[in-house]
């Protein structure tokens, strides 16, 4: 899986929780204090992310996800993971 289908599926998750349109999300934007999001709207992204490409989050790198990048980073590792 590329990273553009990656991301494009992310995005897509987050604008299912908080109604921004995929395209007006950018690839740096901090959830926080980009996306005005709290830590329960994280959360169901993050849930989301982790149904969608089918693998679970350790609390470490839940804590360490900030910014839409963080969590491309992740799946790309967690994919190259499974395939390893």
């Amino acid at each position: 899986m590329d990273v553009q289908t990656i991301q494009a599926k992310i995005k897509q998750a987050i604008s299912q929780v908080t109604g921004i349109k995929p395209e007006a999300i950018p690839d740096s934007a901090s959830y926080a204090e980009d996306l005005g999001l709290d830590s329960l709207s994280i959360l169901e992204i993050t849930v989301s992310v982790e149904s969608q490409f089918k693998f679970q989050a350790t609390d470490e790198e839940l804590a360490a996800i900030r910014t839409v990048e963080d969590t491309v980073n992740l799946v790309k590792k967690r994919l190259c993971v499974e395939v390893a």
